[in-house]
């Protein structure tokens, strides 16, 4: 195998509460995240070097310190103004592959090319969903046969939400190797704790959404940094929504609450103009995902779902419309 092409899902936050920061910066977290339909698609291919292990070929050396581990990493997107380098998280999650495992080739070139789909900067993964993708490529590509387990653990070296992207790349994209396509803990949702890495697996929603953008991005850091300060009205029963979606129960959504929104809603008003709008509309219910500022209405019916987003672009927002992945 010299190329494959690894669907990368967005993802949504059904709940999210959040503990009060940790001595080391970090919040712990207790979340619901689903998996979407809405994808990019990472194509990864890898040219092996023919050179002696003596050549001297530019590009990335590996930290295990043999100077014939060298490798070049090649990046493009559809998207002008993303980078191309390490700032990409794609990018960092190949050099973490050739860090790894990169003793086990003779160098080479690793070639990525990301067509995006997912907004970016909308708290919806697609970058996490991205260096999730490299990772199961390389994966392959390489024949390095890691289960699942091992890939999170690599993936939680990349960020919080990288883990589950590739639970849920497992569990969709039907082409990725055994053990990886056939594992047992591949979900399209789960519960996260702790830092988000603590994950278990739950049944899910199946739905029609509409996810939607204002022109701007909300930095999840500076969500997180604020939130202590923030007053929160009321906080999300996990316990009871994860045994809800277990038992498909029809009252879910009265526990479908974000905390973040105490803060993000307030330190930018035009994300609750627009939670208000598509609230026009009667959905099932309507939240922001993750830090925002992207918002999701969930509807019974595609229709219903169609028509929200057209309007909305109409209006100038980013929105697009889509099903829950099962």
């Amino acid at each position: 195998m010299k190329k494959i092409t690894v669907k990368s899902y967005a993802k949504i936050n059904l709940s999210i509460d959040v503990g009060k920061a940790q001595p080391n910066g970090f919040h712990d977290v207790d979340m619901i995240m689903q998996q979407l339909a809405f994808h990019d698609d990472v194509e990864i291919s890898f040219e092996a070097n023919a050179d002696s292990p003596n050549q001297d070929n530019s590009g990335i050396e590996s930290d295990r310190g043999k100077p014939w581990e060298k490798f070049q990493i090649k990046l493009t997107t559809n998207r002008v103004y993303l980078p191309t380098d390490e700032r990409n998280l794609a990018y960092r999650a190949a050099e973490l592959m050739i860090n790894r495992f990169g003793e086990k080739k003779n160098g080479g070139k690793i070639i990525i090319s990301i067509f995006k789909r997912i907004p970016v900067g909308a708290g919806m993964a697609g970058g996490s969903g991205n260096g999730a993708a490299v990772v199961h490529g390389i994966n392959a590509l390489w024949k390095l046969k890691l289960s699942l387990a091992q890939i999170c653990d690599i993936c939680e070296e990349l960020g919080s939400d990288v883990p589950f992207c590739a639970l849920g790349q497992a569990k969709m994209n039907k082409k990725l190797p055994a053990p990886v396509g056939n594992d047992k803990m591949a979900a399209s949702c789960v519960r996260a704790r702790g830092r988000g890495t603590e994950m278990k697996k739950l049944r899910g929603i199946s739905k029609a959404v509409v996810i939607a953008k204002p022109n701007f991005s909300v930095s999840t850091a500076e969500v997180y940094a604020n939130i202590d300060d923030a007053v929160v009205d009321r906080r999300p029963n996990n316990d009871r929504l994860e045994t809800m979606l277990n038992e498909k129960s029809s009252d879910i959504y009265e526990e479908f609450i974000n905390v973040l929104e105490n803060y993000t809603l307030k330190a930018y008003p035009a994300v609750g103009v627009l939670k208000s709008k598509m609230e026009k509309y009667n959905p099932r219910v309507c939240l922001m995902s993750g830090s925002g500022p992207t918002v999701f209405a969930v509807f019974d019916d595609m229709n219903d779902a169609m028509m929200l987003s057209n309007a909305l672009r109409k209006e100038g927002y980013e929105s697009y419309w889509t099903y829950t992945a099962r």
